[in-house]
């Protein structure tokens, strides 16, 4: 990321992610939000005869997009705004030139932190934008064919050394930028669209209530329960229960912000740990994003929630699969009265607060369809996997530590995946069955020669047997050649029920700036 940390106080907004928009709350202001953006900003930016602000006025973002706006308001240019005052102005900002819901949709891993996503943009986006920041954070946005143009106008004013730097130097970055690029973007997205006059008239998802939800925690596995929402207006109040797959439970607590009518953001204490939400309401009693640790954003896991008191749905099962040809899973959900079990097994379920409990049986391997209504999942029956997979396939770990003030490493969690052949027989197609998560034996090994030079594997970190990687500790280390940081090049291998699978794992230098949108 191109952005300089400021010297003093003003380096902890620009290092604040999800946070700064999550546990900013007060009272509500008198005046009104268009009031408020008014008498913040009115002294830079000009009031149109309609009342608009200047560039403002000309663009829509997601909460995290206005959040960095305003942080940059801030240390650029000395903008008074506080703490609450930037709340409010986010809330407004989000709510009245927010994106709709589809516009979101493609790019929403950027907004959950997934760690786990590879970005692969054609041009003229990966390399005239995605070379320096990810692609979903300049298609997070949509403006006027003038603010595009000027948005390319203010990379070269605040980062000069854009147009000499790798895939500058070998065109004409400017040209190409502030025509082509700027033409392209105002096309694919502009300011005013049928999605966003849609949402803003269209009647927004009830947010208060019981929510059952499924979702995986980074200890402690598969996990479900009830979340109870409730408050007048932001922040709501949340809390509730989650119930592991080992019989434990964690309690829930914490509040809840409610952007453009469906953007969650909720930062919570689930059994001692502090969490972070950033979900999606999808409009039908549906609720969908990721869950992840408040200080290592890259260990959490899918969140999928439904309203209790919505029309019948089916979110999953827990366990995922069933070892052996008999067994009793939970089936998360809400108003399973009529669940149905077709396909390879049989069943009778009970129905219980967080969906029913089912008890399944089948006579060969395969897989049951659990369905009420429209909604239906999955779940395999095994007694042995076919195959195995490591997920992710590939990502990033960051060496940190070290130091008072540097960033703390982000470590890499693997599981293997096991498979079942599908009806063809045979392997690696796409009728294979997925079995889940199943418990592995791990190891590291250096990925290449020049990682066997290195020694990689000595330096670069550690894995525990559940298939989390930590980073060593990040800076010059006088033991490795060319005095080297401990960064490296793995190959991260599972074996289970007989099969081996490997991912890739690049160990790399710390992330200092780490904005809401990467």
């Amino acid at each position: 990321m191109k952005l300089i940390p400021p010297a003093g106080p003003n380096r902890t907004w620009l290092l604040s992610s999800v946070a700064a928009i999550v546990l900013s709350t007060g009272p509500a202001l008198a005046q009104s939000g268009a009031e408020l953006l008014t008498k913040t900003c009115g002294d830079c930016h000009s009031v149109g005869d309609d009342g608009a602000l200047s560039r403002i006025s000309g663009q829509r973002k997601s909460p995290e997009g206005w959040l960095m706006t305003l942080v940059r308001m801030r240390i650029a240019h000395g903008a008074a705004i506080d703490r609450e005052t930037e709340a409010q102005l986010v809330r407004y900002l989000a709510d009245t030139q927010g994106l709709a819901p589809s516009e979101a949709a493609p790019y929403r891993y950027a907004l959950e932190k997934d760690p786990d996503t590879v970005e692969a943009f054609e041009e003229p986006i990966a390399s005239m934008c995605a070379r320096c920041h990810t692609g979903a954070r300049a298609l997070l946005q949509q403006r006027s064919p003038d603010e595009w143009r000027t948005l390319i106008d203010f990379h070269v004013g605040q980062f000069p050394t854009i147009e000499y730097q790798a895939l500058g130097r070998d065109r004409e970055w400017y040209k190409i930028a502030s025509t082509e690029v700027a033409d392209w973007l105002a096309k694919e997205l502009p300011l005013e669209t049928k999605a966003w006059t849609g949402w803003q008239a269209a009647d927004k998802p009830a947010v208060t209530g019981d929510w059952i939800v499924m979702t995986d925690l980074p200890e402690g596995g598969a996990a479900y329960g009830k979340l109870t929402v409730a408050g007048d207006a932001s922040p709501y109040s949340l809390a509730g229960e989650l119930r592991l797959s080992d019989g434990t439970s964690a309690p829930v607590s914490g509040q809840m912000n409610l952007y453009t009518g469906y953007e969650w953001r909720a930062t919570l204490d689930i059994g001692g740990k502090t969490y972070r939400q950033v979900l999606a309401l999808d409009g039908d009693g549906g609720l969908a994003g990721r869950q992840f640790l408040a200080g290592q954003d890259s260990l959490g896991g899918r969140l999928t929630g439904v309203r209790a008191d919505a029309a019948p749905r089916v979110l999953g099962t827990v366990p995922e699969a069933v070892q052996g040809l008999s067994g009793d899973v939970q089936v998360v959900g809400t108003m399973l009265d009529n669940l149905t079990v077709e396909g390879a097994a049989t069943g009778a379920s009970t129905v219980n607060d967080f969906g029913a409990r089912v008890t399944l049986t089948a006579e060969t391997q395969g897989k049951a369809v659990l369905s009420v209504g429209e909604s239906t999942t999955d779940i395999a029956f095994y007694t042995a996997p076919d195959r195995l997979t490591v997920e992710p396939e590939f990502t990033i770990a960051r060496v940190g530590g070290g130091s008072d003030v540097g960033p703390a490493s982000v470590p890499a969690h693997f599981r293997a995946i096991g498979w079942l052949n599908g009806p063809d027989g045979a392997s690696g197609t796409e009728d294979d069955i997925r079995i889940g998560s199943l418990t592995a034996e791990w190891s590291m090994t250096n990925a290449n020669e020049m990682a066997e030079v290195m020694r990689d594997t000595e330096y670069a970190g550690t894995l525990d047997p559940d298939g989390l990687f930590w980073p060593a500790v990040a800076g010059p280390n006088a033991e490795r050649p060319f005095t080297t940081n401990n960064a490296g090049d793995l190959t991260i291998t599972a074996k289970a029920g007989g099969l081996e699978a490997s991912g890739r794992l690049i160990v790399t230098v710390q992330r200092f700036i780490d904005p809401p949108l990467r």
